[in-house]
């Protein structure tokens, strides 16, 4: 990929994760995306086929933590297991907006984590 669609994609993804924490996930248009990222419509579609498409490539990236480089699974299931919790820990905020997206935030904190 050249660098100009990689900062493109770069953009959008971190658009999209912003807001993601600010709106219930139904409620993300196309149209929020792109004015967020500074692209155009053009450029969203020839890199993603819709806002899914754009969901489903941000929970890859989470899941393929548990992979080696070749794309081959972690020998260790409990090596795979550490790599995807430590990935949604540390994209927490985004998370939490897919998975309770009406909720207000929680004051997540690793003592808190522990403690719960």
């Amino acid at each position: 990929m050249d660098a100009r669609k990689a900062k493109s994609r770069a953009a959008i993804v971190t658009a999209f994760s912003e807001l993601l924490c600010e709106k219930d996930y139904g409620k993300i248009t196309v149209g929020d995306i792109i004015a967020r990222a500074h692209v155009g419509r053009a450029t969203f579609y020839g890199l993603f086929k819709s806002k899914d498409d754009l969901l489903a490539e941000l929970v890859r990236d989470i899941c393929t933590h548990a992979l080696d480089d070749d794309g081959t699974p972690l020998d260790d299931p409990l090596v795979q297991v550490e790599h995807i919790l430590n990935n949604l820990w540390n994209r927490r905020q985004g998370v939490r907006a897919l998975v309770a997206p009406q909720a207000p935030p929680a004051p997540w904190t690793e003592a808190s984590y522990y403690t719960t």
